[in-house]
């Protein structure tokens, strides 16, 4: 079992990635337990992890007693298209409109740019230098690191 974090239900992604999470965690648990002890212990650790992390009744994920009929989908000729995930409302509304118009085409929703690629960087400069032999003429420095481009540890403040 991992440290208590996982994807929280208020994140920013489809709620089929959420369902996806949950019920993989079910899964493992049935999988890796022993005996019904175990198990028992081990789906209350998920119901625990889960209820921490903003799911409501966790169980409805576990879907060990759901006998589901494979379906077998027919290979079509649609045309994928990426579309940034905004809400689950948002994707919704795209999936319904693309399918009451009979439009060839299969949304698939990307999850979009967080806060953190935003601001951070794991190699914003490759040299210590400001590119700019000048640091006061670099559109960057001064905005941000007060003239040095090899700071390291910055917080920002964003104000909303």
């Amino acid at each position: 079992m991992n440290k208590g974090i996982t994807l929280h239900y208020h994140s920013h992604h489809s709620l089929s990635t959420k369902t996806a999470v949950a019920r993989n965690y079910y899964k493992t648990a049935r999988k890796t337990s022993s005996g019904r002890p175990q198990l028992e212990h081990s789906l209350r650790k998920v119901d625990e992890l889960l209820s921490k992390n903003g799911y409501k009744s966790p169980r409805r994920y576990d879907n060990s007693q759901r006998r589901v009929e494979a379906t077998v989908r027919q290979p079509t000729d649609d045309v994928t298209v990426c579309i940034p995930y905004i809400s689950e409302y948002v994707a919704n509304r795209i999936r319904n409109y693309v399918k009451s118009r009979n439009i060839p085409v299969k949304p698939i929703f990307t999850p979009g740019k967080t806060l953190k690629k935003t601001l951070c960087s794991s190699r914003p400069y490759d040299k210590s230098m400001c590119t700019m032999a000048n640091p006061t003429l670099c559109r960057i420095c001064p905005v941000i690191t007060k003239g040095k481009c090899n700071a390291k540890g910055v917080v920002y403040e964003a104000t909303c």
